[in-house]
């Protein structure tokens, strides 16, 4: 699909899992687009100080660990790229196809930064684990990107964007993350533009956006909700379970994202409850 057919999978010193790829290629199978995995190998900041030595066969060891576990995600992709029907090639190739890039010592901020050169990047967020680096490594994307961002959860729907929840706001954010995920309205069967009571913005309304959407040939419904007795996020999450949703799309820290960080809100939310694949944009 036109603007979606370069895909960035990056993992932040983790290992390739099987949603991840499961829903780029989803993403990417019906226009033939380019998958790449790029690995993000950590190394030790410099510390300068007097006193301040680190051993260097710790310095070694580090090292090592670290190409040990490049070549590991590096295999595991392999694996499951294949196990996907997913022919290795290059982004100048033809049809789905992906590949591979390994980067080092760049972190999160430096995925984002990469992340700029592609259509849309896929995050594995896992919800049952402790482990909350996916969520530095989502806001590094969100932030320094200026690309959307799809995160999936561990059970990946058998479809990505045929029934479409907008969780619409009124902001330059949600706005942007409905531009972005324009291609895949045109193949979706159900599309649905949600306003929740108390979670708006100064911007349109759900009853405009949605005549110009539907003025644009998408056959979109407007829905409001109270969030009255709950939170405008849980709203959001209740909305895609009733309507069956394969994809939420979303504004992003609409709000600041400190105050966000301190006080929740529906991006946070979101992030932590929503079980369909979710569009953001900041």
């Amino acid at each position: 699909m036109p603007g979606l057919r370069t895909i960035l999978v990056p993992f932040n010193n983790t290992q390739p899992t099987t949603p991840a790829i499961d829903a780029a290629k989803k993403l990417a199978a019906e226009n033939g687009a380019y998958i790449e995995g790029a690995f993000c190998r950590q190394v030790l900041p410099i510390i300068a100080g007097e006193g301040i030595t680190l051993p260097g066969d710790y310095l070694a060891e580090f090292e090592e660990e670290g190409r040990q576990q490049a070549s590991l995600a590096h295999q595991k992709f392999d694996e499951l790229v294949k196990s996907h029907n997913i022919p290795m090639s290059d982004i100048e190739g033809e049809g789905l196809r992906a590949g591979w890039t390994e980067m080092i010592g760049t972190g999160p901020e430096g995925i984002g930064e990469y992340a700029r050169a592609f259509g849309i990047s896929v995050l594995h967020r896992d919800l049952e684990s402790a482990n909350v680096d996916w969520k530095s490594t989502a806001e590094a994307l969100l932030f320094e990107s200026g690309r959307p961002l799809l995160l999936v959860s561990n059970d990946v729907p058998e479809t990505i964007g045929r029934r479409i929840l907008v969780a619409w706001n009124g902001s330059t954010e949600t706005a942007r993350a409905l531009s972005a995920a324009r291609p895949l309205l045109g193949a979706c069967e159900a599309l649905r533009v949600l306003a929740v009571e108390g979670g708006m913005t100064s911007g349109p309304d759900v009853d405009l956006i949605t005549s110009h959407l539907r003025a644009s040939g998408f056959k979109a419904e407007a829905v409001k909700r109270d969030a009255s007795g709950s939170t405008v996020g849980q709203t959001i999450v209740a909305e895609a379970e009733e309507f069956n949703a394969d994809l939420i799309i979303k504004g992003a820290f609409t709000h600041s994202r400190l105050r966000q960080l301190v006080f929740g809100g529906p991006t946070s939310e979101i992030f932590n409850h929503a079980k369909c694949p979710v569009i953001l944009c900041h």
